[in-house]
């Protein structure tokens, strides 16, 4: 058995996917005998030392003002507060090994510790992280090229949740990725025919963020309702800055009426909202391995998403649900959609897949399993800097 320390600068009730991945993945190592702390950040009065299921959570006080998003001074407030923090955890819990969550922040935190103290690290992509995923923050990437690829060089390995996030990342940074996709909790997450509903009712789960393209729902809805004549309502699970134009979008959309805003919800109340939709809408322009997908098939709700890489190692057209083109017109989706929701048998067909490809694919106990062994192989070899791909 080992001492772990997982460094992440989300962790549930903050953040989002990585929060959830951190969580279920030291969870996962707990029950195995290991002894995990993680270093976070706090919210307001959410901050100290706290024992989670037999998970040592540290909350430090930070310049993080909103739970679900946080920006780069925040970062860079995590990142100065938990790098003091981290030498003493890591000598007093006497830490075997460090997972990092996100090459900045999470590995800028690692690598100090690692120069520090020699405990070697590993580090764990997540999407936001790589350059080319969000193409706004080209110069920040840049700037950040020398720091990353420092922090690659001395990792004991880095993997990422998707290969396509793999790929994007050996694209920008010449160091191997090994691929260690997300899990889904089958137990809470499963399907519940008894509520499905009779009326066609779409759904979209995560942080309003440009980056989610929740605009498309609505312009799906309105053409379902205006053009196709058919009866249709959407929830919007989540909360973010998009929230307001949404809001007016849908105003302007008129269907205002169709459309619920259900802000953030507990993990039982977005369970339920799985099992009581007919589709998962999720346009997002880019993914590392979204969590939010994984959560939707296990509870058996096909899923229509946008073609890009992360997604398309999810969803199988024709098995568990559709890709669409987000810069296609509206109609063509809502077509697609009303027609496979008038077929019972197909759409039965589909939620069936959907399960199927999470039982056969996808459990956090698996992810932990691929984590355990990629940690415990590192921790067998010497300390050395990795050496570049190219």
């Amino acid at each position: 058995m080992a001492n772990y320390l997982f460094i992440n600068y989300e962790y549930p009730p903050v953040g989002g996917g990585s929060a959830t991945a951190c969580q279920q993945i030291a969870r996962s190592f707990v029950n195995r005998g290991h002894r995990v702390v993680v270093l976070s950040s706090g919210v307001g009065s959410l901050n100290g030392s706290t024992d989670e299921n037999g998970i040592e959570v540290v909350r430090l006080r930070t310049l993080r003002k909103q739970v679900h998003q946080s920006g780069v001074v925040e970062m860079l407030s995590y990142v100065l507060a938990a790098s003091l923090e981290a030498v003493g955890i890591g000598k007093a819990h006497q830490i075997d090994f460090v997972l990092a969550f996100f090459s900045v922040p999470g590995g800028i935190v690692a690598r100090w510790l690692h120069l520090r103290t020699g405990i070697p690290y590993v580090v764990s992509l997540r999407g936001g992280d790589v350059p080319g995923t969000e193409p706004h923050l080209a110069m920040f990437y840049r700037v950040l090229q020398p720091l990353r690829r420092n922090i690659f060089k001395n990792a004991r390995s880095i993997c990422a949740p998707s290969q396509g996030l793999k790929e994007l990342s050996e694209r920008a940074d010449p160091y191997s990725v090994e691929v260690i996709p997300n899990g889904v909790d089958l137990e809470l997450f499963r399907p519940n025919p008894a509520v499905r509903p009779k009326t066609l009712t779409l759904l979209s789960v995560g942080r309003l963020h440009v980056q989610k393209n929740v605009a498309y729902l609505l312009k799906i809805v309105a053409a379902i309702r205006d053009t196709l004549k058919t009866p249709v309502t959407a929830t919007i699970v989540g909360d973010g800055p998009e929230r307001p134009n949404l809001e007016q979008l849908a105003a302007d959309l008129g269907i205002t009426g169709s459309v619920r805003f259900a802000g953030w919800l507990d993990r039982a109340a977005v369970r339920n909202a799985y099992q009581s939709a007919t589709f998962l809408i999720h346009a997002s322009t880019y993914e590392g391995m979204s969590n939010v997908i994984l959560e939707a098939l296990a509870s058996g709700l096909p899923v229509a998403a946008s073609r890009i890489p992360g997604n398309t190692e999810l969803v199988e057209p024709g098995v568990n649900g559709f890709l669409l083109d987000p810069e296609a017109e509206p109609a063509k989706t809502a077509e697609l959609i009303c027609s496979l929701f008038s077929n019972q048998a197909e759409w039965e067909n589909l939620s069936q897949g959907a399960r199927s490809t999470i039982e056969s694919r996808f459990s956090w106990n698996h992810a932990a399993d691929l984590y355990e062994q990629l940690l415990k192989t590192t921790v067998d070899e010497p300390d050395q800097p990795r050496m570049d791909t190219n």
